[in-house]
């Protein structure tokens, strides 16, 4: 599966973990591509807007010495592109900032 990470909301993260990027990176597709095939039991949606006429979905992920991050992507066939990544684990926080990157795109 191909990922890519939208530069907008993936940015503020990577430049915290500017080390650690290229093992989050392929975290994060290991992830993604196993709850693809698995039906996507682990994620929820991450907002009701849709963007390009796909729902956005997140899902919590732990990225070892980093600690846990909440991830939002979107899965179009073997594509997937991560939209957001955040250290911030409460739902409504994630949400709130979440909001604000997707509203640049809708």
């Amino acid at each position: 599966m191909q990922v890519e990470f939208y530069e907008r909301g993936c940015k503020s993260f990577f430049k915290k973990h500017q080390r650690q990027r290229e093992g989050v990176e392929k975290m994060i597709g290991t992830a993604i591509a196993r709850e693809a095939s698995t039906g996507m039991t682990k994620v929820k949606l991450a907002t009701r807007k849709k963007v390009a006429g796909q729902s956005v979905y997140e899902f919590r992920l732990n990225l070892g010495k980093i600690g846990s991050a909440r991830v939002a992507f979107m899965v179009k066939q073997d594509r997937a592109i991560v939209y957001f990544i955040s250290s911030h684990l409460q739902k409504t926080t994630f949400s709130h900032e979440f909001d604000q990157i997707i509203a640049r795109i809708v």
